[in-house]
């Protein structure tokens, strides 16, 4: 069964993580995961519990957590669902809210996951192509023309692997433009990174046919955790909430999902301290020979190999190096072997990175 890629660096842990202190010798920037540590508050109160938390069944549908994302986000309680990380949400709401006889207007590139999905369902998606020569940037006009006729618009804001940002009032002019008959869908999964201004999820009690999904993974360092939250209309929200189970989120990830929320100002601080190291981890990346850095608004950053060094041959000789990047052509056919993608990580693996691409490519 074909499935999409969700990196690789578990190979060399092992899936069964018999060598787990192997995790100290390699860095895993070919996903996404945050360079930095949950907040203190939520180390903390799950240390502080750990036999309780391990053997007790959590709250059933996350009463807590939703009470806390909507005080926290400004969004009603009963506009909001929880999940088992992102994936859980994309899948739970795309199989009930599409049909085989869907007509779905996608990015590409865009997360892979979409795609996927669609095409699992019986959909061809009608492609909304960015192109190199102006950095990727998102053409909304475009979005709204294609829509025609669609039952959903799918974006991811930031977009991955682009890190193409939409900006509030733009997203507001392609919710004015679409029929009211079409969902526009938009994860928001690295939006934080991009400061909480250009979020569109507290418009979701205003707008009928607007879906906003947000993973905790990614700007709340919660990726083992696995929470995320939708938002939508009352009427959506209902319809998904019948085929959603009652423990969808572990006590782990409730529990470590209100303590996130309730620091803001930690996180904050982190993402302050992102961008300063992607702005450096550009710039020493956009000195080697051969290699093009497209701008991010993120906390990743694409890059086009324009020697006659190939994505596959460069992802695998850094492998050789413990150092895990992601060849971007699952998630664009157009990329033809020549995008790379890296997460940001902390000073140290950030320049590990550089010293590595720049052995490889310019050799």
């Amino acid at each position: 069964m074909k499935v999409a890629y969700h990196g690789d660096s578990f190979r060399y842990v092992g899936s069964d993580f018999r060598d787990i202190n192997k995790v100290k010798k390699i860095i895993n920037a070919d996903v996404l995961d945050a360079w930095y540590d949950p907040s203190p508050k939520v180390v903390k109160k799950i240390k502080d519990h750990v036999p309780w938390i391990v053997r007790t069944a959590p709250p059933i549908h996350g009463k807590g957590l939703i009470s806390t994302i909507s005080k926290v986000r400004h969004i009603p309680e009963n506009n909001i669902i929880i999940g088992g990380g992102s994936s859980d949400l994309i899948y739970l709401s795309l199989y009930h809210l599409l049909n085989k006889n869907s007509k779905v207007v996608i990015l590409d590139p865009m997360y892979g996951e979409y795609s996927h999905l669609i095409e699992q369902i019986g959909i061809k998606p009608i492609n909304n192509f960015q192109n190199k020569e102006n950095g990727f940037t998102i053409n909304h006009r475009k979005i709204v023309e294609n829509s025609n006729g669609a039952d959903m618009i799918i974006l991811v804001n930031p977009n991955n692997p682009t890190s193409q940002l939409i900006k509030k009032d733009t997203m507001k002019l392609i919710l004015d433009s679409i029929d009211q008959s079409t969902i526009l869908f938009v994860d928001e999964t690295y939006v934080d990174f991009s400061g909480t201004k250009n979020s569109i999820e507290t418009r979701t009690s205003k707008y009928s046919n607007l879906v906003v999904l947000k993973s905790m993974s990614k700007f709340y360092a919660l990726s083992g955790a696995r929470v995320a939250y939708l938002s939508a209309s009352g009427k959506i929200i209902d319809k998904l909430r019948n085929f959603s189970p009652p423990w969808s989120v572990s006590l782990f990830g409730q529990i470590a999902g209100i303590e996130a929320l309730k620091d803001e100002k930690y996180y904050r601080r982190k993402v302050a301290e992102t961008h300063k190291l992607r702005k450096k981890f550009s710039a020493d990346l956009s000195s080697i020979n051969g290699l093009k850095i497209y701008d991010s608004a993120a906390n990743f950053i694409l890059m086009e190999i324009l020697n006659k060094k190939t994505a596959p041959e460069v992802c695998e000789k850094m492998k050789k190096k413990n150092i895990y990047i992601r060849n971007c052509d699952s998630q664009s056919l157009r990329f033809k072997s020549n995008f790379i993608r890296t997460a940001v990580k902390d000073e140290r693996s950030n320049l590990r990175i550089f010293r590595a691409l720049k052995e490889i490519i310019e050799k």
